[in-house]
């Protein structure tokens, strides 16, 4: 993340790799194989800008055993982690599309339940019944009505805004800026740090 002296405004996230090859699946039967980012790296970065402030632009800063990368390593990353976050964001504004419109039909579903459990609720008022049937009767179509309704208030009310966060933050990370990560002024250039930040083993998904 920033540090003392660098824009605020923008928020890097360090990668720091044995190969830059760590960063790629090595298996995908997609047709989009050149542009596959290895799972671990996408959850990686993706969690890290998660928190980040809305209007920051990120920089990714890849390191190769604790020094800068090259250009051609800088360059392919950069290529692969903006497709792969393209695709991801398309993928969750189509999630986000169809959430809503399964959101739309089930309160539409949900409200012609309701008005014809109203009806029947009122059928049931007028029934000759004893009060406690009739009470318990009425009740209990009134609560189905709007139970009915329950799960498209849940998703028109809560399940949308976390897909649109999702999909927001893919776009933003695929506009990202890939860089050489800048050698730590506390230790010598020359050190071969050979340590990675980040859990990733060659050839994962």
């Amino acid at each position: 993340m920033s540090s003392p002296g660098q824009d605020p405004n923008v928020t890097r996230i360090g990668l720091d790799v044995h190969s830059v090859e760590q960063l790629f699946s090595t298996f995908d039967p997609s047709p989009f194989h050149e542009f596959s980012l290895n799972s671990t790296a996408a959850q990686y970065v993706a969690s890290e800008a998660w928190y980040a402030p809305r209007r920051n632009r990120f920089v990714i800063e890849l390191g190769l055993r604790g020094k800068p990368a090259d250009r051609r390593a800088v360059a392919r990353l950069g290529e692969v982690l903006r497709e792969h976050f393209r695709r991801a964001a398309a993928t969750e504004a189509q999630n986000l599309r169809k959430l809503l419109r399964t959101g739309l039909i089930s309160l539409a579903i949900g409200l012609v339940i309701l008005a014809i459990c109203t009806a029947l609720a009122r059928a049931v008022d007028g029934a000759p019944l004893p009060d406690g049937w009739r009470e318990g009767i009425r009740d209990g179509i009134s609560v189905f009505g709007w139970v009915a309704n329950w799960r498209p208030a849940e998703i028109l009310f809560y399940d949308w805004w976390p897909l649109r966060r999702s999909r927001n933050l893919y776009r933003r990370l695929a506009e990202a800026e890939v860089v050489a990560a800048q050698p730590s002024p506390h230790s010598p250039t020359e050190e071969a740090a050979a340590l990675d930040t980040m859990p990733i083993e060659a050839g994962g998904g």
